[in-house]
C-alpha cells in the first residue's frame, strides 16, 4: 500500500509539471503567432492598458498626418497654377516688348496679339477654375471663397491664455486676398484692338498695354509678376510650415511606436527559447510518466505471479 501511495504522489507531481509545460508551450505559440506579449494565459492588464493608450495616440497621429498631407496638396494645387500663370505673363511680356518697336509692322503686331489675347483668356480661366474640393484657390472674389482655411495638425490642445485657442489648428486667413485674374493683376486685354485691326495694330496702342499703373514697376507685367510672387510666397510659407509639422509628427510617431513596441511586442528570440524549453520539458515529462507506468505494470505483474 505504501508503494501505491508513493507512486500516486509521483504521478501527480509529474502530471502537474507536464501540464505546466503544456500551458507554457501553448502560451508561447499564441504569442509568436500574434506578435503580442498579451495572451489568454498571460493577459497583463496594466501593460495592455498602457499599450492601448499608445495605440490610440498612434492612430491620432496618423490621422493628423493625413490631414496635413491634404492641406499640402491644396497649397501645391494653388502654387502649381500660379506657376503656369507666371509663365504666361512672361510670354505676354515678350510679345508686348517685341511688338513695341517700329521694326514690326502694324499687321505683324496683329498676329502677335492674337496669341497675347489667348494667353490673357487662359489666365482668367485658370484663376477662376482652380479649386480644391470646391474651394476656389485663386479667385478670392468668388462667393464660394471662405474667409479662412483651417488646417488641423494634431489633437485639440487649448492654451491657458485669456483668448484660448486650439494650438494644433493652423489658420490661413489670406485666401480671399488671393486673386489671380487679369483684372486683379492689372493685365490689359487686346480684344478691342484686334476687333478694330483691319489695318493692324498701331505702335502707340502697344505701348499703352506695356505701361504700368504704378511708377515703381518698369512694365505692367513686372507689376503683375510682383503680385503673383506675393501670392506664391503666402502659399509657400504655409506649405513650409505644414512640412515642418509633418517632420515633427514623423519623429513623434516613431517614438510613440517604439514605446508601444517595447510594451506590447513579443521578443521572438526569448520566446522561441521559452518555447523550446517547454517542449523539452513536455517530452521529458511524457517519457518519465511512461517509465513510471512501466514500473507500475512490472510491480503488478510480479504480484500476480505470486
Amino acid at each position: 500500500m505504501a508503494f501505491n501511495i508513493k507512486d500516486k504522489a509521483l504521478q501527480a507531481n509529474l502530471a502537474r509539471h507536464l501540464e505546466k509545460a503544456q500551458k507554457t508551450n501553448s502560451d508561447s505559440l499564441e504569442k509568436l503567432s500574434s506578435g503580442s506579449v498579451f495572451s489568454r494565459n498571460d493577459p497583463r492588464p496594466a501593460e495592455r492598458a498602457l499599450a492601448e493608450g499608445l495605440e490610440f495616440k498612434l492612430r491620432s497621429l496618423a490621422s493628423s498626418k493625413t490631414s496635413i498631407n491634404s492641406a499640402v496638396n491644396l497649397l501645391q494645387t494653388a502654387e502649381s497654377s500660379l506657376s503656369e500663370i507666371t509663365n504666361m505673363v512672361l510670354r505676354m511680356k515678350e510679345i508686348n516688348v517685341a511688338a513695341a518697336s517700329t521694326t514690326v509692322s502694324d499687321k505683324d503686331r496683329k498676329f502677335l496679339f492674337i496669341e497675347y489675347e489667348a494667353l490673357h483668356d487662359e489666365i482668367n480661366r485658370i484663376a477662376t477654375t482652380t479649386e480644391f474640393n470646391g474651394i476656389p484657390l485663386l479667385n478670392g472674389e468668388s462667393p464660394d471663397a471662405p474667409e479662412e482655411l483651417v488646417f488641423r495638425v494634431g489633437d485639440a490642445m487649448v492654451s491657458d491664455g485669456v483668448d484660448s485657442e486650439d494650438l494644433n489648428v493652423i489658420r490661413f486667413e489670406g485666401i480671399k486676398s488671393v486673386v489671380a485674374t487679369t483684372a486683379a493683376l492689372g493685365l490689359k486685354s487686346a480684344r478691342d484692338l484686334l476687333l478694330d485691326s483691319d489695318q493692324g495694330i498701331a505702335l502707340l496702342d502697344v505701348e499703352d498695354l506695356l505701361m504700368a499703373d504704378d511708377d515703381l514697376f518698369g512694365s505692367i507685367y513686372d507689376q503683375a509678376l510682383d503680385t503673383i510672387s506675393t501670392n506664391r510666397a503666402v502659399f509657400g510659407g504655409m506649405q513650409s510650415r505644414l512640412q515642418s509639422a509633418t517632420d515633427f509628427l514623423d519623429v513623434y510617431q516613431e517614438n510613440i511606436a517604439a514605446a508601444k513596441s517595447s510594451i506590447a511586442d513579443v521578443d521572438y528570440a526569448s520566446e522561441v527559447a521559452r518555447l523550446t524549453e517547454s517542449r523539452i520539458l513536455m517530452q521529458a515529462g511524457t517519457a518519465v510518466m511512461a517509465q513510471g507506468n512501466i514500473n507500475s505494470q512490472l510491480a503488478l505483474n510480479l504480484l500476480n505471479s505470486l
